[in-house]
């Protein structure tokens, strides 16, 4: 990259930003979501649209009996398992959908002429789309926040059916026919030539138990970043290459979170979580310390927020019957509008994950709204929360544990302050998302300056 492309500001170096066509690429795009992860793409995209860059987003018909396009909308891809589709594995069928959605990002680029290409998950979408970019020599940046990367492109059907070792007398046929070379065209089996068979990627599971971490060459993701360190420490061990990502963390809109810090000689006693409703969640373990701290004569309340599994409902709320538990269950009509005020009227959050959740932004918001935070040390948690610094920390799944800190911020005030008001500074300062906007735009706008130096 050469000195010219930099800026001096008041601060450190900076890219000088330029205007691009970004086509992003995506699973799922708002109104038609799953969750966080799709909001956040939604969010980024339009505030680089505000900054002037033209964005075009391509996605899937997810919620939709047909393709739907608009200026800065296409619903056209099709998704093959994953958000209640069925996941199809027979050729012909796999092939259909393989050509159609290559069909439609050649078609999107070739009407679009973008700069660079922004691709989020791909969870459900073909993972042929990787080879298909490479080909396209466009400059792609990965935004990875979730385990397409890690976990589900193994499972990919259509790559592991070309690509995985052993005897497969119909692909050995149509390999000695020459009609590889053609799918190749039209839907990807290989990143090049003479790249057979991926045993690392396809393989049987002992032969991928003694894969090497970051050791996979069949796939290229020269430019990407990861929205956690420890979802690019779990990519890496699954054996992909890709050490050189970077890290950026989710940012929120802040401004939309706002609240005092509340004094010391508030007691904490209103208790909140806001989490999907399943096994992964651990709010049944946050269930079992309130019951905990009640047997210890403490005084608390729960208010849980959120939607879920309807026996992991049941199994929760026949517990706080059971052990007459001062638990309520909260329905929100607007998360987005409502979400805010519900923080504020509460005294602190729970973040009790007990799954490799890759970044919660859950916490971010309830610390910008001044609130302390008990956190699950797991997944990103490990990363946001610095026990007697930002936050209480704890062992996923110990509620004696989980008990004791929910004592110990009602017992010590002054700490209870400091750790929300440091909190509560860091996430204005470095995770609001005009901040982490700053960064991705820097590192798509570097992105393409490496492409036109390589």
């Amino acid at each position: 990259m050469t000195q010219s492309s930099w800026q001096k500001t008041s601060g450190p170096l900076k890219l000088r930003a330029r205007l691009v066509k970004i086509l992003v690429l995506t699973n799922l795009y708002p109104p038609h979501h799953a969750g966080t992860y799709d909001l956040r793409c939604q969010a980024i995209t339009d505030a680089l649209r505000l900054r002037g860059h033209s964005t075009l987003v391509a996605t899937s018909n997810h919620g939709l009996n047909t393709e739907q396009r608009d200026e800065e909308v296409h619903r056209r891809l099709l998704l093959n398992g994953g958000y209640g589709h069925p996941l199809l594995t027979r050729f012909r069928e796999l092939q259909e959908v393989e050509e159609h959605n290559n069909r439609v990002l050649h078609e999107v680029i070739a009407d679009f002429q973008p700069d660079l290409v922004h691709v989020w998950s791909l969870l459900g979408l073909s993972k042929s789309l990787i080879f298909a970019l490479r080909n396209s020599r466009l400059p792609t940046v990965y935004d990875v926040a979730d385990g397409w990367l890690a976990e589900e492109l193994r499972q990919d059907p259509w790559l592991r059916w070309w690509n995985a070792p052993g005897t497969n007398l119909v692909r050995t046929s149509l390999e000695l026919a020459g009609r590889r070379n053609h799918f190749d065209v039209t839907a990807p089996t290989r990143m090049v030539k003479g790249l057979d068979r991926i045993p690392e990627v396809y393989g049987p599971p002992k032969f991928l138990a003694n894969v090497q971490p970051d050791s996979i060459s069949s796939f290229r993701f020269d430019r990407l970043y990861f929205c956690s360190r420890a979802l690019k420490q779990t990519t890496e061990q699954a054996g992909f290459r890709v050490s050189h990502g970077e890290i950026i963390h989710p940012g929120i809109p802040a401004q939309h979170f706002v609240g005092e810090v509340k004094p010391p000689s508030t007691p904490v006693k209103k208790l909140l979580i806001v989490s999907p409703l399943d096994e992964p969640s651990g709010v049944m373990t946050a269930a079992q310390a309130l019951l905990h701290l009640r047997q210890n004569n403490a005084q608390a309340t729960l208010s849980i927020y959120g939607r879920g599994e309807s026996d992991y409902i049941s199994q929760l709320r026949s517990f706080v019957v059971q052990n007459s538990l001062p638990v309520e269950f909260l329905t929100v009509s607007n998360q987005n509008r409502d979400l805010a005020a519900i923080y504020r009227q509460h005294d602190a959050l729970l973040y009790t994950a007990e799954w490799e959740e890759p970044f919660a932004t859950v916490p971010l918001e309830a610390m910008a709204c001044g609130l302390p935070v008990i956190g699950a040390l797991i997944g990103g948690g490990r990363e946001l929360f610095r026990h007697g610094e930002n936050a209480l920390s704890y062992t996923p799944g110990d509620p004696l544990e989980l008990a004791a800190r929910i004592q110990e911020l009602q017992m010590q005030p002054v700490l209870r302050r400091q750790m929300a008001e440091t909190a509560q500074a860091e996430v204005q300062s470095k995770y609001n998302e005009t901040t982490v906007v700053d960064e991705i735009e820097n590192y798509l706008n570097a992105s393409i300056e490496v492409w036109q130096h390589t």
